[in-house]
């Protein structure tokens, strides 16, 4: 399936994530060990996936296996961070081993997530917090199923 599949997750990730968008407030940076700041310095999916659940891992490298994504594309599944990107915190809570975070990006290289507010659920494997995305992408994964890629960016492309 190959990019259209790549766009598909990555869009349906992408609307998981800001749909718990509500009032906000400004904080400190963003807190569970630093995980974004870390992240930040990550240039390949193997340097990445290291504050990522190992369900969120799974989840991409079942993906993979089942072509939907290629191998390389791995990386464009998951939220950027990079050295432009630049947010402040909106909210977080934890308990126990389960967290969430709320993000509003204040600079990104995709100059329309300026402004945009993500949702992130942490959870704590062994000593570290690590973001959790098995959901958003198993789900993206099971709308490529109905629906191919291909057929969902025809109809989009309808309306516009």
């Amino acid at each position: 399936m190959g990019r259209p599949g790549v766009i598909m997750i990555t869009l349906t990730i992408a609307a998981s994530l800001a749909a718990g968008v509500g009032c906000s407030r400004e904080r400190a940076p963003a807190g569970f060990d630093g995980v974004f700041e870390k992240l930040l310095s990550a240039r390949s999916f193997e340097e990445a996936k290291r504050f990522y659940t190992a369900g969120t891992v799974d989840a991409i490298d079942d993906a993979v296996r089942d072509g939907v994504i290629a191998e390389q594309d791995r990386l464009r599944v998951l939220p950027l961070f990079n050295e432009k990107t630049r947010w402040a915190e909106v909210y977080r809570k934890s308990e126990g081993s389960r967290g969430e975070i709320r993000l509003r990006y204040t600079d990104h290289p995709v100059e329309n997530m300026i402004g945009q507010e993500m949702m992130f659920r942490m959870k704590r494997e062994g000593d570290s917090w690590r973001i959790d995305l098995e959901d958003e992408i198993r789900q993206a994964l099971r709308g490529l199923e109905r629906e191919g890629a291909a057929d969902y960016i025809r109809r989009i492309r309808k309306k516009f």
